[in-house]
């Protein structure tokens, strides 16, 4: 993909990158094609997570020019909302938040209550925790992360916090995908079937554990270059 940089891989991982780039020019499709596969299965996979449950005709609907359900169309704005190279603040997890909304969006008000791991941020100090995430984030150590280690602290970070009233999940997915491309890995792909363990490695990071986390991106990341081996594969239109 564009402006990514060299990892380390797993053999697997690196035998899946040569067969990828010996697909992509026998068939001669453009990388960005490919891209907006894997986006649609990401979108498919977060949207299982937060509850909903559409096809994968759904969701690659819009692509086609045809109507889709609400739910797909406003994460898929929410997609496209900012550039790869954009920064992980509170204004940008805003900027998703109201695609996601279809309009206005705003920081929690209420106060909140988790029956595990540590309480929510208190609404008055929702947006200055997500301020210090991003200068973390970018900060020497923050740029030192394996793109793994950075998604893992974007997404559990956010979900400790649960800026928003609704559409927190949603939201800490685009930021660890975000994270995880901008540092130069594939975007990861979680599904549905990833929710126990994704539950599970989300109350570890809670408790400032968080390779567990990143280790499910990882492998989600690698997934990525799946969805683009088996659409080229099998033929699949992209």
């Amino acid at each position: 993909m564009r402006n990514v940089r060299p990892l380390r891989l797993a053999a697997s991982a690196t035998l899946k990158e040569r067969r990828l780039s010996e697909l992509v020019h026998g068939a001669g499709v453009a990388e960005a094609q490919l891209e907006a596969v894997v986006a649609d299965a990401q979108l498919l996979g977060s949207l299982e997570l937060a509850g909903f449950r559409f096809t994968w005709e759904q969701v690659r609907a819009p692509g086609r020019g045809e109507e889709a359900p609400v739910p797909v169309v406003r994460l898929q704005q929410a997609q496209r909302a900012l550039p790869r190279d954009a920064p992980l603040g509170a204004a940008e997890l805003l900027v998703w938040q109201r695609a996601l909304a279809g309009g206005a969006a705003s920081f929690r008000t209420r106060e909140l209550v988790r029956e595990q791991g540590p309480p929510p941020a208190p609404p008055a100090f929702v947006e200055a925790r997500l301020q210090v995430l991003a200068e973390w984030l970018d900060s020497p150590s923050g740029r030192e992360l394996r793109p793994a280690q950075a998604g893992a602290l974007a997404l559990g970070r956010i979900l400790e916090i649960v800026p928003f009233d609704e559409g927190n999940g949603r939201v800490a997915r685009l930021a660890a995908s975000h994270a995880m491309v901008r540092a130069g890995a594939r975007p990861p792909v979680l599904v549905g079937a990833d929710a126990p363990r994704l539950e599970a490695v989300l109350q570890a990071a809670f408790r400032l554990e968080t390779e567990p986390l990143a280790a499910l991106l990882e492998e989600a990341s690698e997934r990525a270059l799946d969805v683009m081996i088996q659409t080229l594969e099998s033929g699949g239109a992209v």
